[in-house]
């Protein structure tokens, strides 16, 4: 009988994951040892969505935490990410500028995006994927991102994985932070910051504000002599945290989020003497609301938690183009998304080894869209209006067998307005070695992404008589994946290493099909298949050095042509180094090195080889006193001339530098 590509992944997986045991048994057990909460690693929650020791955790992990965002002084969410193995992180242009995330080889709307537990996909997105451009990092206390499929508790987007982005929770007496910050291209950044708590009561407030008037998104050799004319960007972004202890048994928090932001753009070229290469008049205004509440009990003497949140999201684009001549593009459209979503989780503690977890969901969302788009002569329209209701319900049972063996299994059923039911699910055992710092581990699990409302009701019709429109028949894309893995520590916890195979292929992938009157729609009808292996190696020679490698290779491939999927690149490297010359101060250098990659040319829309790129950061502080701080950082030190997408160029070299102080 001839077995399938599925079939024969599966089979794959199941080897792994038998392999994986074999080792297990195969392991002499020793005597324990005492070992540290520390040395066990922080706690994660993403990854079972419950708190859980790091070294227990089957899936791959990488926490970015307040430290290492001030140590590296990053200031956007992009900037955090792109160092985190198997991402592959796509900025066209500078600062404020369209930016995704390409995890794992996955396609950039393949990745599910939280901030506080809110998910912050626009829901009037076309194709589904965030842009992660107006993220910026203040008051933000750590990033958790879980590489893989996820699916199982976190429903449809989670095919390449998981990133969560968490404010700060006010703890202690009051006490507050203000930071300014200038520099290259006149930038001009400043935040303020409160938090504390009393009482029953925390509470936790910021407010960041980024002004810069960058570089040209479009290279020179786009520009046909024209000057460049900076992309201006300005962002306000506020946060806020409370929480309060109503008893002893009940906790409540509130989330919210407010960002307004401002770009200039580039949209077009000058082509066949119209278009405008630097356009002077083109810019993006949004606003987004984010808000969560939540409420946690305790019940049973602590054998069922209980915790019942609602979260509301409010997405509003507007694009504007001027015309300078008859021959340029003349934009006046607005796209309108909101969520409103409910959920019930219960953990339930029956025994030690075993935390039972049952979710409820139900979410509802909207869409709508208006304007036009008048390309010279050619009149497009947008006319969307759409939603669509998901109820879902998951199951997960987290384990452990004599302080060694620990796993995760899940099941989730999705039942959606448009595609009828999904059901995925996820199997996730490891094995840790605490007296030798050797953890094995495996997972293998589904993952689905359901159509956009623009894919299945959207509708653009043109004056030439043409038009898209959505197809109600869409299927959702469908992933299937597993990876094995290991880490080892040495060296008395002063050196470690780890690798990580994984694979996934994914079926029904969306593309957009014409008929022979040119009208356009969406259709299930590629395929991917994905594989690479992720490694890193961590060295403490001394206190005051650190060092900390990461490889990334990925192969990935339309399963039908054999093409490269684009803007994967094979051969991704980062370095972090960091050196305390003394207790005071700090310096960090970090190099990010991307190769072999596919791309779309922006000139002609024909498939391009990407160019390779090494960009090399150095950051540096200062503790004056308990108080005062003083920073500052070379972001592209060397120069680097790159295009991250091909016709988009990347900041030329910027020096930065500011002061902090806290009260």
């Amino acid at each position: 009988m001839q077995l399938t590509d599925k079939q024969v992944s599966i089979d794959r997986a199941l080897q792994a994951i038998g392999l994986l045991i074999a080792c297990i048994g195969a392991t002499p057990v020793m005597a324990e040892q005492p070992i540290s909460a520390q040395e066990m690693d922080d706690l994660v929650v993403t990854a079972t969505r419950l708190a859980t020791p790091r070294g227990e955790l089957a899936s791959s992990v990488t926490v970015i935490t307040a430290g290492d965002i001030k140590r590296r002084q990053f200031r956007s969410v992009s900037q955090a990410l792109r160092s985190v193995p198997g991402l592959h992180v796509v900025q066209a242009g500078g600062p404020g500028q369209q930016t995704s995330v390409f995890m794992r080889g996955a396609n950039s709307n393949h990745t599910l995006v939280l901030i506080d537990g809110v998910e912050a996909t626009d829901p009037s997105s076309p194709a589904g994927a965030v842009d992660f451009s107006n993220l910026w990092l203040d008051n933000i206390e750590r990033i958790e991102v879980v590489r893989g499929p996820q699916s199982t508790l976190y429903g449809s987007d989670a095919i390449g994985g998981v990133i969560h982005i968490t404010t700060r929770r006010g703890e202690g007496k009051l006490h507050g932070t203000g930071k300014l910050e200038g520099g290259s291209d006149n930038t001009f950044n400043q935040q303020v910051s409160a938090a504390g708590s009393g009482g029953r009561v925390n509470y936790s407030f910021g407010v960041t504000h980024v002004d810069t008037d960058g570089d040209s998104v479009t290279p020179r050799r786009l520009r046909n002599g024209v000057a460049a004319e900076d992309d201006t960007s300005e962002n306000w972004t506020t946060s806020v945290r409370l929480g309060m202890t109503v008893s002893d048994t009940l906790d409540v928090t509130l989330f919210g989020r407010y960002i307004d932001s401002e770009t200039d753009l580039d949209p077009e070229l000058e082509m066949f003497g119209s278009g405008t290469t630097e356009d002077r008049d083109a810019r993006l205004d949004q606003t987004e609301y984010l808000l969560r509440g939540e409420a946690t009990a305790q019940l049973l003497d602590g054998l069922w938690q209980a915790t019942l949140s609602t979260s509301y999201s409010d997405f509003d684009r507007k694009n504007r183009n001027d015309r300078q001549l008859p021959t340029e593009t003349l934009t006046r459209t607005r796209f309108d998304g909101d969520k409103l979503k409910f959920e019930l989780k219960n953990d339930f503690y029956p025994v030690d080894t075993h935390i039972l977890t049952l979710g409820l969901e139900t979410e509802k969302e909207n869409m709508d869209s208006g304007g036009f788009s008048d390309f010279g002569g050619f009149f497009v329209g947008e006319e969307t209006e759409a939603d669509a209701r998901n109820n879902a319900v998951y199951v997960q049972d987290q384990f452990s067998y004599a302080q060694r063996v620990f796993a995760t299994v899940g099941m989730r059923y999705d039942d959606h307005d448009d595609f009828g039911s999904e059901l995925t699910y996820r199997i996730a055992p490891v094995y840790a070695l605490r007296e030798t710092g050797t953890q094995l581990k495996a997972s293998v699990g589904s993952g689905f992404k359901a159509p956009t409302l623009f894919q299945t009701d959207g509708f653009t019709p043109n004056n030439f008589g043409s038009f898209y429109r959505g197809s109600p028949d869409l299927d959702p894309e469908k992933s299937f994946g597993w990876e094995i893995g290991m880490e080892q520590m040495l060296w008395g916890k002063r050196m470690s290493f780890g690798v990580t195979w994984f694979k996934s292929n994914i079926d029904d992938l969306m593309q957009v099909v014409f008929d022979p009157a040119f009208n356009s729609t969406y259709e299930n009808i590629d395929e991917a298949d994905i594989q690479g292996a992720e490694t890193f190696i961590r060295v403490q020679p001394l206190d005051s050095l650190a060092i900390h490698l990461d490889y990334t290779y990925t192969d990935a491939e339309d399963d039908d042509s054999g093409e490269r999927l684009l803007r994967r690149p094979k051969h991704k490297l980062d370095l972090d180094v960091e050196f305390r010359p003394i207790s005071r101060a700090s310096i960090n250098l970090a190099v990010i090195y991307v190769s072999d990659y596919k791309d779309i040319s922006r000139e002609s829309s024909g498939i391009v080889k990407g160019d390779d790129y090494a960009v090399l950061d150095v950051a540096a502080d200062y503790q004056l006193n308990r108080q005062w701080r003083l920073f500052g950082r070379v972001e592209n030190a060397t120069d680097e001339h790159y295009e991250p997408a091909d016709g988009f160029q990347a900041s030329d070299r910027a020096l930065l530098a500011g002061v902090e102080l806290k009260l």
